[in-house]
């Protein structure tokens, strides 16, 4: 057993073994969506490793209150900073700690709908490759399966096949090959990869996480689907954004993400889709507008390479 000193604090990194799981979240105004969370981790047959909340809002918000409990680890991020710059800093920390075990990403708004999640996520992980990407599977807030994964496709309409209903054959628990999985719940070992997994920070809002399964699957690693497991999504409850504020880092980020992976054609005429819609509502929506034309200039200002 090795444990890590994680500081002045009274919190201990215990790794026993390859399934031990720490899990980061990223917050941003998410006071009420966390407290939730804490309390579905208090319901847990087994708490995690470790429990890192990077705030992302340490100026504009209360400070964070999500109770005591000894595996709760809050890191102060910059104001503002986007998703995969919070858990960069997460995976920074544990890569200062010598962190060996797993990692899994859980958005502010995410439900245990078992008591027994994590304690069942770790008993699987071992059957899987180090160096695999996995997904739960994701209901949202009527039941149905959250498209949080699925294949990128050639052409104009490259993301029209997410998880669904269909993807499953009745009554399998099988993992099954996608592109990509959302950032709402991936797990990853992070120092079983040559290279330290990182995500882009020019991708401010969306996108972040299928550029990360994109860059980590030419490096070798699956990227699965896994029925087995599956969480709850309140969308929208995780963070107080404004629709503005949203709409540009959005916009640039999906700019970006065609800059990098997409053809000349698919950029230019999606983008063009984009701006004459934005044109159009401008007397209409000039809020809405305004902030989409800003993130499209923010990112050919800034051509993700």
């Amino acid at each position: 057993m090795k444990r890590v000193n994680c500081g002045p604090e009274r919190i201990e990194i215990v790794t026993t073994a390859n399934q031990d799981l720490v899990v980061l979240t990223v917050a941003y105004h998410s006071q009420q969506a966390l407290k939730a969370l804490a309390e579905d981790f208090g319901r847990q047959t087994k708490e995690p490793n470790l429990w890192i909340v990077v705030n992302n809002s340490p100026q504009s918000a209360e400070p964070l209150l999500i109770g005591d409990k000894g595996y709760i680890k809050i890191l102060e991020g910059n104001e503002g900073d986007g998703f995969g710059i919070g858990c960069n800093r997460g995976l920074d920390y544990l890569l200062d700690h010598q962190w060996e075990g797993w990692v899994w990403l859980l958005n502010p708004d995410a439900v245990l709908l078992e008591t027994s999640t994590i304690e069942d996520i770790g008993k699987i992980l071992g059957s899987f490759r180090p160096r695999a990407l996995i997904g739960t599977g994701v209901l949202d807030g009527f039941g149905d399966i959250d498209p949080s994964a699925g294949w990128i496709d050639p052409g104009f309409n490259f993301r029209s096949r997410n998880v669904d209903s269909t993807t499953i054959e009745f009554g399998s628990k099988d993992p099954v090959n996608v592109d990509w999985l959302s950032g709402c719940s991936l797990l990853f070992k992070p120092n079983a990869h040559e290279s330290k997994p990182r995500f882009e920070n020019y991708l401010p809002l969306y996108y972040e996480d299928i550029d990360f399964c994109l860059r980590l699957s030419k490096d070798g690693s699956p990227v699965l689907w896994l029925p087995s497991i599956w969480i709850g999504h309140q969308r929208g409850h995780g963070s107080q954004v404004s629709s503005g504020r949203r709409l540009r880092l959005s916009t640039c980020s999906y700019v970006r993400f065609l800059q990098r992976y997409r053809s000349g054609w698919v950029l230019f005429f999606r983008t063009m889709r984009l701006l004459s819609k934005a044109f159009v509502l401008l007397p209409l929506q000039p809020r809405k507008s305004w902030a989409v034309l800003q993130g499209w200039w923010e990112a050919f200002r800034q051509p993700l390479a």
